[in-house]
């Protein structure tokens, strides 16, 4: 502790007389030895500077020291219809003076500064003397003495609920549908200028690993603004919905879209190409994927268009978008193909 007065090392005579003190208040006590075996004399003079050290430390702490520390701040409330926009300091280094047992309870458990803001700045010297630190304790300096608060006006917003995840299913198994969330919106509180650059709110990451069954999380809202910005509530409750799938194949015909005037179609080879996927084993999917007309492989005449001379076209799988089938591949991927050109009119046609 700093301003500690320096101690001399006890003399040897000083310890001696220590030890027939002790040996004097003892009635059990039997008179040294002189002839006594070295180790013996080797603890009793232990003994003797152990007790002499625990008397000059008790002494000690009763006399008046300072001490420099630095204690956590907290705005516990800012001006009515204000909120911050920046972090203030999180903690202030003080010094103070005291009896050393005081200061010694005070190192142990630091107090927390907590200050009720009245207006754009904040006079730390007062709130440490409104602390309710020990009467004995004098406040001799406290760096910074105050502190300039950046406020804005206080706004509320309703936000949705950005899910942060990594959930990994183990095959055949996969998410039937997106997670649900309840609730899936939050108000949140703070500096409009904070405010107004938000989208969304997110939550902590759910972690999950070999999922093969349906699951329920409750996850907590994640703060990326040091608590500058308050949500009304701290946790959603997460719905994974899971079940296992399956592999689907068909055949479908390659059809062109964007045909233009001039030209009366195109020919594929090959003109069919296999459609491999994956669909859920509940419900209708699997049938459903295997008639629906809106399931197709689709030929751009753009593609065409912008590589004349390649031969080869690729070909793009489309189907409606509430048939749930997923990683669709196509074989062959891309096709040849042969355009029909209407003929030219001949002279004096129309």
């Amino acid at each position: 502790m700093s301003g500690a007065r320096a101690t001399r090392r006890p003399a040897r005579s000083t310890l001696l007389a220590i030890r027939d003190r002790l040996q004097a208040l003892a009635p059990t006590a039997e008179p040294i030895d002189e002839k006594e075996p070295p180790g013996e004399r080797g603890l009793a003079m232990l003994l003797s500077l152990v007790v002499a050290l625990v008397m000059w430390f008790s002494f000690s702490m009763r006399e008046t020291y300072p001490v420099t520390m630095r204690l956590p701040v907290e705005i516990v409330r800012t001006p009515a219809g204000q909120a911050l926009r920046e972090l203030p300091p999180t903690e202030v280094t003080v010094t103070l003076r005291g009896e050393g047992w005081t200061l010694l309870s005070l190192t142990r458990r630091l107090p927390t500064l907590r200050v009720v803001a009245e207006g754009e700045t904040i006079d730390l010297v007062a709130a440490l003397q409104d602390a309710g630190l020990p009467p004995d304790i004098e406040v001799q300096s406290v760096q910074p003495a105050s502190v300039a608060l950046a406020l804005d006006v206080r706004t509320s917003r309703r936000l949705p609920i950005r899910l942060r995840s990594a959930i990994e299913t183990v095959a055949p198994y996969d998410l039937l549908r997106a997670p649900r969330l309840r609730p899936d919106s939050v108000t949140v509180t703070g500096a409009q200028s904070l405010l107004g650059r938000l989208d969304d709110w997110p939550t902590e990451v759910l972690l999950a690993e070999n999922v093969q069954a349906s699951l329920a999380r409750t996850v907590a809202l994640a703060d990326t603004f040091g608590g500058l910005l308050t949500p009304a509530v701290r946790a959603t409750r997460v719905a994974v919905d899971v079940g296992e799938f399956t592999e689907g194949r068909r055949v479908i015909d390659v059809e062109v879209t964007n045909l233009p005037d001039d030209i009366v179609g195109v020919r594929f080879d090959p003109a069919r190409v296999t459609a491999i996927y994956r669909v859920p084993t509940v419900g209708d999917t699997y049938e459903r994927a295997l008639s629906t007309p809106g399931f197709r492989a689709v030929v751009d005449y753009f593609d065409i268009r912008r590589n004349p001379s390649d031969g080869e076209v690729p070909v793009s799988a489309r189907w409606p978008a509430d048939l749930d089938v997923r990683d669709v591949t196509l074989s062959p991927p891309r096709v040849e193909y042969f355009i029909q050109r209407r003929p030219a009119p001949q002279e004096g046609e129309e």
